[in-house]
């Protein structure tokens, strides 16, 4: 062995050069020469190559090493802000290195991650412990069961910070679809499996439609900034304010959400309202709201509520929900924008105020995992807006890509595309509060739908959420009658679709003090049995 070794060899000359010292002496400086020299060439034998490296000379300019991370200790150690999905504790992350001074200190674990054999396995900790940079790309096959997903890391470019995407694709768009046989070309990050394609390129009545709001923006934005600024320096409280709008066909969802909540005993005074129309102007003035009303700025949104989920109608709203974001945001007020589907149970300020992480934006997720939506999948009908620089560019964004709400119907998918962009542009740190969170703390109607044990959880009083967001309905018909199983509507039907003038005093003549509960769906949850109403979903 090497220790019988070297010990051998160090006892024999040192007994040729010391003749004259006493064996008890002799011994003892023999033992400790021989662990000082063994211990050195230990180390040195240690150290030497354990075989091939696993990267040759033309890919040593970018890779050197490997290791192996559990996902959740990944994401436990950093918050990347996507939802993480199921599974993470028995799947392992991927660490390359490109610099031999990147990889772990230890040096038996980064002599393993640089040399032929098993990836070797360590903490996020541990792994990134010398990592100047940290580049993160999230990876899923979108339909593995048929598509053959390969990835291409190409060293020695400039630095990208986009993924480019390649399919095999005959046509384009609406009319794209995949072919084995067709060669691989560039594709848009919204190019389904199959080959179509989601992003909806705007038209021209789009684009027409947009520069008339802009141009009408640009003409009065002096004046709307200073009325606007002068009413939310009366009722910002900790420089935050409650963002929200509203048309007629809608203003019976806001009346609610201001009965549950003073019946819950919140204050509303920093809640400012954009409507779109004067009735619903009128209704939140006399429900004791501060309102911000433009007849210029939101002519373009109908009075009908919309019939369906994006809808024309649907639509039209979400660039006004644009546009009151980015007013209050550019002002240089924190906000929280919500949709008038939400009930209050808890004060969110509280969480979010709280939250040490100090993330720029705070989204609720959405529930929904298609492609389109991804990395972030966020909802764009509850979040908490910091104003800063970052969040000032996102939404200054949104409003520019009005075409695109627009021809999308939808400006979720538009604000989750720049919420990634601006992540990877700015620096914009996105937080979206997990579905899957096991205090579910901001469920919606992704739970009530798809999550019976949060539903009983919260029916049963284990669970109080901050919010409830009744989305995932397909017209406000449906969303009423949910919300009225769960025990969240307080407005009385003598009030519904009457102007604000006919009512007198709104919070004592359409508020009731408890929820006015109703059955409609037996296989829906309710606070109270349904089991003689008609099934939604298996009728």
């Amino acid at each position: 062995s090497i220790t019988s070794f070297y010990l051998g060899t160090l006892m024999g000359s040192t007994f040729q050069h010391s003749g004259s010292v006493s064996t008890n002496n002799n011994q003892q400086n023999c033992e400790e020469v021989c662990k000082k020299y063994i211990n050195t060439s230990t180390e040195k034998c240690n150290t030497q190559p354990a075989g091939t490296k696993r990267f040759s000379s033309k890919l040593s300019h970018w890779a050197t090493g490997l290791v192996s991370i559990n996902r959740k200790d990944l994401f436990d150690a950093y918050d990347f802000g996507v939802p993480i999905t199921d599974g993470a504790e028995n799947q392992d992350v991927l660490m390359l290195y490109n610099d031999r001074n990147a990889m772990p200190t230890k040096r038996t674990l980064s002599r393993a991650a640089e040399y032929n054999g098993d990836i070797p396995h360590t903490t996020a900790e541990e792994a990134t412990e010398n990592c100047d940079t940290m580049n993160v790309v999230f990876i899923k096959n979108p339909d593995p069961k048929t598509v053959n997903q390969c990835f291409a890391l190409v060293g020695g470019q400039y630095q990208g910070y986009h993924v480019q995407k390649w399919q095999r694709l005959i046509g384009g768009g609406a009319e794209g679809k995949f072919d084995k046989t067709a060669p691989l070309r560039v594709t848009g990050r919204m190019t389904m499996a199959n080959g179509y394609d989601e992003l909806f390129s705007p038209k021209d009545k789009h684009l027409e439609t947009h520069q008339a709001i802009l141009k009408t923006y640009f003409t009065y934005l002096t004046k709307i900034r200073e009325d606007l600024d002068a009413i939310l320096k009366k009722i910002a409280v900790n420089n935050s304010v409650v963002v929200m709008t509203v048309n007629k066909g809608q203003s019976d969802l806001l009346m609610n959400f201001v009965c549950s909540a003073k019946a819950r005993g919140f204050n509303l005074g920093n809640v400012i309202v954009f409507p779109t129309d004067t009735f619903s102007k009128d209704l939140a003035e006399g429900l004791g709201l501060a309102i911000y009303y433009s007849h210029e700025l939101m002519d373009h949104v109908p009075e009908r509520d919309a019939k369906r989920y994006g809808d024309a109608t649907f639509g039209a709203i979400m660039l006004a929900k644009v546009l009151c974001v980015h007013l209050v945001n550019d002002l240089g007020y924190d906000l929280l924008f919500q949709d008038v589907d939400v009930s209050w149970y808890k004060n969110p300020f509280d969480f979010f105020h709280s939250d040490d992480n100090g993330f720029d934006v705070y989204f609720q997720d959405d529930g929904n995992r298609q492609q389109r939506f991804a990395p972030y999948s966020a909802n764009s009908g509850f979040y908490f807006v910091r104003s800063n620089d970052r969040s000032k560019i996102l939404f200054r964004s949104m409003l520019y890509a009005g075409d695109l709400i627009f021809a999308a119907r939808s400006h979720q998918q538009v604000l989750v595309q720049l919420l990634a962009e601006n992540n990877s542009l700015t620096g914009l740190t996105v937080k979206v509060l997990s579905r899957d969170d096991s205090e579910f703390q901001f469920p919606s109607g992704y739970h009530y739908h798809m999550r019976k044990d949060v539903m009983k959880q919260m029916v049963k009083g284990d669970k109080t959420p901050y919010v409830f967001h009744m989305c995932w309905t397909l017209n406000k018909e449906e969303k009423v009658h949910y919300m009225k199983q769960m025990g969240m509507w307080y407005t009385k039907d003598t009030c519904i679709h009457k102007k604000a003038e006919s009512l007198g005093d709104i919070n004592s003549a359409c508020c009731a003090a408890k929820p006015i509960v109703e059955c409609h769906y037996k296989d829906k949850a309710s606070i109270i049995p349904c089991k003689d109403s008609p099934s939604k979903d298996n009728g």
